[in-house]
Order: C-alpha cells, then structure tokens, then sequence
C-alpha cells in the first residue's frame, strides 16, 4: 500500500513538473548582441549592460557582446563604458518583447560629456549669449518686414490720393476753361452789338444792307494780308484736317483765352472759319472753299 502510494505521489510530481517547464519556456525571450564604438564600429569591451527588469538584471560585456533573459515587457537598455571612473560613452535603447524567441539587439556607444562642462559658467554665458543675439536678430527681422510693409502701404496710399487729386483738378481745369470759353465768346457778341448800336444812321443802314446781303464767297481771301496771329490761327485748324475744337486750339497756342475767342471771331467774321456750338464747348470748321 505504501509503495502503491508513493508510486502515485511521483506521478503527480512528474506531471506537475512537466506541465510547469513549457509554460516557463514560451514566456521567457533571449536578448542579446554587440556593443560597437560609433565612430570606429570596433568591439567595445568591459562595457556595463543594465536593464529595468524586475529584479533589474546588470552584467559586464567583457569581450564586447552581451546577452540577458526577459519576460515580455517593455524595457530600457542602458550601455555605460568608464574611463578611469569616468563615464565616456554610452546609449539607451527602448525595447518591446512580445512573447519568446531571440531578440538581437546592437548596441552602439556614443560620447558622453561630463556634466560639469555644461555647467561651466563661462559656457553658460557664451550660450545666454547667442540666445539672446538670436533672438534679437529675430525680433529686428520682424520689426524691419513690419516697417517696410507701413511705407509701401503709406506710398500707395499717397499715389492713388495725388491721382485722383490730379484727376479732379484736371477736369476742373477743363470746366473752367471751358466756361471762360463761352464767357468771351459772350463778351464778343455783346461789344458787336454795341458798336453796331453806336454806329451813325448812315453808317448803320450800310451795315445793314451788308448784313442782309450775302457774303461774296466766290472769291478767295488773300492771305498774304492776314496778320500773322490769324494765320497762325488757320495754319493749326488746317493740319489738324480742317477742324478742331477751340480746347484744343487753345492748348497749341501761346495767347490767352480771350485773345484765341477774338481770333476766332475775327476769321468768323472774315468767312474764313465756321465755329458751331457743341456740347460745353465749339467746333472750328475751315469752309471747303477756303481749305
């Protein structure tokens, strides 16, 4: 009876044992690789391997090469290399184990500076420094884009209100000259019937039957007799094709608006021109008998 229960207490055991060994086997990875120097990518020996695990697992790669045992998990690889108890090198390598297998994991130490050196006051300030150079040649970058975009604005403001100032001025000009045109012509008409009111009994019944009379067109009006501003006058409407508008006759010729409305009026009284009122202004025509 004894053995026959000892014989079931082994099985037991044995079937315990045996169930336990896969399942602590499937869940346990193998990382493992090389540790490189970055600059030469030559082995790097007596290098300190860590690793956060529970408990933290930590070894020396004496010959350059390293390998640990993990759980799935996630993990941080630190690689230290001292120099006379001074760290020189180092890396940090963030690593995920899902389930088991083999991971290959290379690591590559970078130069590690001391602190103190990044806490050395004179470096302190050179760094101030340029942080502060750099950030006022920011702040004046800005300042100038801001000021060259306030002129450029302010200039074209400036240009459309001298245009349209200009544009105004124009054409107010014109108006006037325009008005001044018909005042003399006015003026004109008035001081004819004036003189002709002026004028003796006789003399007024001579300019009557003148008046009533038709013209004499039939011949040509020596020209060699006009005075030289009444030809000048005729000149300036011929090349412009025998007509013209008296603004325009205006602006080619050097006399005032008064003396231009006279010369006009002269050559209409001539029959040398025809003037026709057209809008706010006249039309010079020469006759095609006189062209």
């Amino acid at each position: 009876m004894k053995i026959r229960t000892l014989f079931i207490f082994s099985i037991c055991i044995s079937a315990c044992l045996l169930s336990i060994a896969p399942v602590s086997a499937e869940g346990t990875a193998t990382i493992h690789g090389a540790i490189y120097e970055w600059d030469t990518f030559e082995l790097m020996e007596n290098v300190i391997v860590e690793v956060n695990s529970t408990p933290p697992q930590s070894i020396v790669a004496k010959y350059g090469v390293y390998s640990m045992n993990l759980v799935p998990g996630e993990y941080v690889v630190t690689a230290s290399y001292y120099e006379n108890n001074t760290l020189t090198a180092s890396t940090q390598e963030f690593i995920t184990i899902t389930d088991d297998g083999d991971y290959i994991i290379d690591l590559i130490l970078l130069p590690s500076y001391d602190s103190d050196l990044t806490e050395d006051p004179d470096l302190l300030n050179i760094t101030t420094s340029l942080e502060a150079d750099s950030e006022a040649i920011e702040n004046g970058a800005d300042d100038r884009t801001l000021y060259y975009v306030a002129v450029l604005i302010i200039l074209l403001v400036a240009g459309t209100g001298l245009y349209l100032f200009s544009k105004k001025n124009g054409k107010k000009e014109a108006d006037e000259e325009e008005q001044i045109s018909l005042v003399f012509d006015d003026v004109v008409k008035v001081a004819s019937m004036e003189s002709k009111d002026e004028l003796p009994s006789g003399e007024m019944g001579e300019l009557d039957e003148t008046e009533g009379s038709e013209p004499d067109t039939s011949g040509v009006v020596d020209m060699e007799s006009l005075p030289s501003d009444l030809q000048e006058v005729l000149d300036i409407i011929r090349s412009g094709g025998g007509r013209i508008t008296q603004k325009d006759l205006r602006s080619k010729l050097s006399y005032s608006e008064a003396k231009v409305s006279l010369i006009v009026s002269d050559l209409e009284n001539r029959g040398l021109v025809e003037k026709f009122k057209k809008g706010r202004g006249n039309i010079i025509i020469i006759p095609d008998d006189q062209r």
